[in-house]
């Protein structure tokens, strides 16, 4: 794919970058909007429980869009709420019956992820004719693009721009634009996000402790409860309060999994 081809408007087209407030998103449609690529929608779909630290970095990004480009966030959100969804009974399957519990690692996609993202997208994208997403993988993460339909999903990040991961990072600093969650964690996501590593956890058990006592409120009610499918965030069965103490006994060794000292680079000075 050239960057001529991208640049070429498709008559009845509508072209949507999808931005998460994580670096390669963030990065990608900066560089689409910066090189003259069609862009007619930056969407964030908000999923009720950001980071607040990244509801104040897409605050930053509204203000540089619109500055520099003359560009606007929408913010996409979901009909319903986490809890809903958490505590709600299932309606068919195996498990009819039983409360849903939190996310699982071992029924796909997360059950939130579909509520909060994909239904949203999709109920706003139905009335236009044709859409084009614009999607910031690069070219070192390892997720398969074959079963997307090239005329519907591009990939600036790994065809146009060539960029892994790590150059995108660079990019954000460079440009004065980093968003401070990185210091603590290696990818974004929902605050609670029961499909990240251990370490992110330790760093929400660190530095973000209002967020740790959410999920230890939610962890407890559904721990007191019969029937539930999942009702841990961590695999094998281990509650908020295993993990304290391993997270304890790792910090009197010292933060071990502290990303960066230096001084914060988001002042988004070089517009």
């Amino acid at each position: 794919m050239s960057r001529n081809e991208v640049k070429k408007r498709e008559e009845n087209t509508t072209y949507i970058a999808t931005i998460s407030g994580g670096k390669d998103s963030v990065t990608m449609c900066d560089l689409l909007l910066k090189n003259g690529y069609p862009v007619d929608y930056i969407l964030f779909t908000d999923t009720l429980h950001e980071h607040k630290k990244m509801y104040d970095y897409i605050e930053k990004l509204k203000i540089y869009f619109r500055s520099k480009y003359n560009k606007k966030i929408t913010i996409l959100k979901p009909k319903s709420t986490f809890e809903h969804w958490a505590f709600g009974v299932l309606e068919r399957g195996e498990r009819k019956g039983s409360i849903r519990g939190l996310p699982n690692l071992s029924n796909g996609m997360c059950y939130w992820r579909r509520e909060s993202k994909v239904k949203p997208m999709e109920k706003f994208t139905k009335h236009f004719e044709k859409v084009v997403y614009y999607i910031g993988y690069t070219l070192d993460e390892n997720r398969s693009i074959e079963n997307y339909d090239k005329y519907t999903f591009k990939f600036p990040l790994r065809d146009i721009f060539k960029m892994k991961e790590d150059d995108c990072k660079k990019y954000l600093i460079d440009q004065e634009m980093e968003n401070h969650l990185y210091r603590h964690y290696s990818r974004t996501g929902c605050d609670f996000c029961p499909f990240q590593s251990e370490q992110s956890f330790y760093m929400t058990w660190k530095h973000y402790p209002e967020t740790w006592d959410k999920m230890k409120k939610i962890e407890s009610k559904l721990l007191k409860l019969n029937n539930v499918v999942s009702s841990t965030w961590f695999m094998n069965h281990r509650t908020c309060d295993d993990m304290e103490k391993l997270f304890k006994e790792k910090d009197k060794q010292g933060s071990l999994f502290d990303f960066s000292d230096e001084p914060l680079k988001d002042c988004f000075c070089k517009i």
